[in-house]
């Protein structure tokens, strides 16, 4: 089993960070076939309680025992019930971390934040491959356009955090993954992942200029000018596509105007008739299986079409119409899993990189879910949890799993 542990742990590592957005959906079901094994190790090794005394681990415990109980009372079939093995990944939580926290040490921050930026890149190559054979909207090879700008700018803004921890003039280079991220986006023609980058931007630049740089005035010059620079080219290359049809929505909607913008219109429309289904059981929910199953009764005739979509594209009223008001606690749970683990955490070298990343892990999932789904999706539960347990577990100066 000691043999086994180091191609283990770099299998947990390299799964989520680099190879995630080369083998696509496929990523958890792989991760699996290590994850299952490890977890039943720990257990019949007897290390379930030093793997389980973590907050976040008790917390995904936890959420995992209720949103189970809550579909088996909600369920209408065998199927409706399993639809709580759609969160596995959060029972698997202590182990994964666990496992991490027997190699944590000093120098771990920085190699992930390297292997981040190399998943991003091959994401970023991906795009750009299928962009030059002059795809439409251009995406990964087992990975829609959508989750794969998600999964990007949550590696890419992790990998910036590798200027945190780098002190030499070589650490500017961490700022290079979340621009690839944020151009392979804007070449997907992806709306939603964007949403989460300008708060996310404002807290990096507060981070960066209290810990990071010295505050003179090369320094705030320096810095005004490429953080111009760099938003400029975003900016300039977003309106180029799709993705500037994002400004007109938010325009609209803030004027009081009427949207014309199709995508954003089905979601309204969802997201009326799954407000009207939350009010209908508001405490348990319908259950996972049931969704959109309650939803379409509610859909006015001419939105009938998109009572034909998987879910409701947005994460809190997919919990909401899931599990009511139990359900939205449960996700509020997992949403601040890793904000709190990273607070709880050791007050060593490494902590600001943990509530760095922690912090960008959290935005960059309220943003994706505010028009998609994030958790109960196979792959963004995935990479969600693995990364939690990645930042406060293998990222610390010792071994530990709290």
């Amino acid at each position: 089993m000691a043999s086994l542990r180091p191609l283990a742990l770099w299998a947990v590592l390299l799964l989520p960070l680099v190879l995630s957005p080369l083998t696509g959906l496929l990523t958890p079901y792989v991760a699996l076939l290590v994850i299952v094994p490890l977890f039943a190790a720990t257990m019949v090794r007897g290390r379930a309680a030093d793997a389980y005394s973590s907050y976040a681990a008790r917390a995904f415990v936890v959420v995992f025992a209720v949103l189970a109980a809550l579909f088996v009372a909600t369920a209408d079939g065998v199927s409706d019930a399993l639809m709580a093995f759609n969160f596995t990944m959060l029972l698997c939580y202590g182990a994964i971390a666990y496992l991490l926290g027997q190699g944590a040490a000093e120098r771990n921050a920085e190699r992930v934040a390297q292997l981040a930026g190399l998943g991003v890149l091959i994401g970023f190559l991906e795009v750009l491959a299928e962009a030059a054979m002059g795809s439409p909207r251009p995406s990964a090879i087992n990975l829609g356009p959508i989750v794969l700008s998600n999964g990007l700018i949550a590696l890419g803004l992790l990998s910036l955090g590798g200027a945190l921890v780098r002190k030499d003039r070589w650490a500017w280079l961490y700022a290079v993954p979340p621009v690839l991220a944020i151009v392979a986006t804007a070449l997907t023609g992806s709306r939603g992942p964007l949403l989460a980058l300008p708060v996310s931007a404002v807290v990096s630049v507060v981070v960066f200029w209290r810990v990071r740089l010295p505050h003179t005035p090369r320094t705030v010059m320096t810095g005004l000018v490429g953080l111009v620079l760099v938003a400029g080219a975003a900016l300039l290359l977003i309106l180029n596509g799709r993705a500037a049809s994002l400004f007109r929505v938010v325009d609209t909607i803030a004027t009081g105007g009427d949207v014309a913008d199709s995508s954003t219109l089905r979601r309204f429309a969802l997201y009326r008739a799954g407000w009207s289904s939350f009010l209908e059981s508001p405490w348990i929910g319908h259950g996972w299986g049931n969704i959109m199953q309650s939803v379409r009764p509610l859909l006015a005739p001419a939105d009938a079409d998109v009572g034909t979509l998987p879910q409701l594209h947005n994460d809190v009223l997919n919990f909401a119409v899931a599990g009511g008001i139990v359900g939205i606690g449960c996700w509020l749970a997992i949403i601040s899993a890793p904000l709190i683990g990273a607070w709880l955490s050791p007050r060593d070298s490494l902590r600001t990189f943990r509530l760095y990343g922690a912090t960008m892990l959290t935005l960059t999932y309220l943003g994706g879910g505010l028009t998609d789904l994030m958790f109960g999706f196979e792959f963004h539960t995935f990479l969600f949890v693995m990364l939690t347990a990645i930042l406060l577990a293998y990222c610390r100066e010792g071994e530990a799993v709290r």
